[in-house]
């Protein structure tokens, strides 16, 4: 058969340096083209956004990145036998739903949606399946999409109902929800993510990312899922809460893989939560080293500090490690009792400290406005940060909480919001979102003051970074990305 494959664009909301306009390279849509080829199906992709990243609208409070509406239905051949549409980002959604209701009305072919399970601003499909079934859906895929979407084309093409978990479609009429019951653990024995068919040049060309990028990359996914079960997180819904790693030589292969096939030697891991495993950390590192690697490893989407200690850190230094991210989200015990989040400040304070030493870049991700959140618990984050900036830490992200389909806090916490493509880090809509933003941007200029007091030819290369493009850090390349796409926005305007 012969499968398209659509990645949506990306979305900004304008002003808007928390979260959104991330060029997240599509490694779920990657894996399924991959694990579908080996099966024997055909796979065309359409990269929305990386076929045309330079192209951007505005529409009211957001920039749009990518091909138009018509363009990606000229790109769809006319000989598809099934279309597989990924529904990214939340922000997303009404785009996801406009590109579905476009495709069923110019094509007589099923389509499938999937889901984004590697990433916190992705959403649960289980929780909005509705939008999707009535916009012409024919099945929705929940969790790992590789061996459901194939069973659903095998089905299709033998005109029979799927046997399967985690599927979503209607039965004369009549709505069928198959929750997940098998969440796949043996991610050794799928093929590598299929970047030969995405354009992978045209992401590197736009000198940003998830992480502070320097050269050509690719995202690395060394495990899927988290033990943990935070309340503002979809994980614990999307994957069962259960960590399934990839043993260290299937990653290290994949990392050689790479090196040889595209010359890349940068890799942004992009996993939940990547060093639940000390042992094998420290192992991958070994392999690293074992193979003599040369390899830049940045842990971009957060990791749990309780995981790493200073011979962890050490292990990963020597292997190539020079960015990590950790997540207290709040400097209050009270507030992360009511997250359902445990946090050893005093042990990230000391890991903190060790990263600065050995030169590795560090960030502290924070979630203000939960909940029950009080002005008290606010002052705790403030005074933590202060704490974290006397350690070393090179950057702090606030993100605004926002209730994420898929999320607990979801379920107790609307807050008020009407359109999910509103669901953002920064969400304007909320009634208290004015104190919220003001105490997130006081936060951000006390952390370059104290950042000037306590470690001030950090700050001055941070500057340096930004005029010169040498990203080292979030913050950096952020503010670069941010101000550039509105410059070019009122540049156009004028034209």
């Amino acid at each position: 058969m012969k499968i398209t494959l659509i990645n949506p664009n990306i979305v900004t909301q304008k002003w808007d340096f928390s979260g959104t306009g991330i060029p997240f390279m599509p490694i779920t849509l990657a894996y399924l083209a991959s694990y579908l080829r080996k099966k024997g199906h055909e796979s065309f992709v359409i990269d929305t956004f990386g076929e045309s990243p330079k192209k951007i609208v505005s529409k009211g409070d957001f920039f749009i990145q990518g091909l138009g509406l018509q363009e990606i239905l000229r790109k769809i051949p006319k000989d598809t036998d099934a279309v597989v549409l990924y529904a990214n980002l939340v922000i997303n959604h009404n785009i996801n739903l406009e590109i579905l209701r476009s495709i069923k009305q110019q094509f007589s072919v099923p389509v499938i949606i999937i889901e984004n399970i590697h990433s916190v601003v992705g959403y649960s499909l289980l929780k909005v399946h509705d939008d999707f079934l009535s916009s012409g859906a024919d099945f929705i895929v929940l969790s790992d999409p590789e061996i459901r979407c194939f069973e659903v084309l095998k089905s299709l093409k033998h005109k029979k109902i799927p046997k399967i978990d985690g599927i979503i479609f209607r039965q004369k009429g009549k709505k069928i929800i198959r929750p997940v019951k098998i969440y796949r653990k043996d991610l050794d024995s799928l093929p590598y993510p299929a970047w030969d068919i995405f354009p992978i040049r045209n992401y590197w060309d736009l000198e940003y990312a998830h992480a502070p990028l320097k050269k050509s990359y690719l995202p690395l996914l060394t495990s899927r899922g988290c033990p943990n079960n935070c309340e503002f997180c979809i994980t614990p819904l999307m994957s069962g809460r259960i960590w399934r790693p990839r043993s260290p030589k299937n990653v290290v292969d994949e990392i050689e893989y790479y090196l040889k096939r595209f010359s890349i030697s940068e890799f942004h891991i992009e996993d939940f939560n990547p060093t639940v495993s000390k042992q094998r950390t420290i192992d991958i590192c070994k392999e690293i080293l074992k193979r003599n690697l040369r390899v830049e490893l940045k842990i971009v989407a957060g990791t749990k500090a309780e995981t790493i200690d200073k011979e962890t850190i050490s292990w990963m230094k020597k292997a190539g490690f020079s960015y990590i991210s950790i997540s207290p989200e709040s400097g209050s015990k009270k507030m992360l009792k009511m997250m359902n989040k445990n946090f050893d400040y005093e042990h990230a304070l000391d890991i903190v400290k060790y990263m600065a030493k050995i030169k590795i870049f560090s960030q502290a991700c924070f979630v203000i406005g939960f909940p029950g959140e009080t002005e008290e618990d606010l002052n705790l984050t403030r005074r933590y940060v202060k704490e974290l900036v006397k350690a070393g830490i090179d950057e702090i992200a606030l993100f605004i909480m926002t209730p994420i389909p898929g999320s607990r806090a979801c379920n107790y916490s609307q807050l008020g919001y009407k359109d999910l493509s509103n669901l953002t880090f920064s969400p304007k809509w909320r009634s208290a979102y004015k104190e919220l933003s003001r105490f997130r941007t006081n936060i951000y200029a006390q952390f370059i003051f104290w950042k000037f007091r306590y470690h001030p030819l950090k700050l001055i290369r941070n500057i340096f970074n930004v005029l010169t493009k040498r990203f080292e850090i979030k913050m950096e390349m952020a503010l670069w990305r941010v101000v550039r796409m509105h410059i070019r926005q009122m540049v156009r305007r004028r034209l």
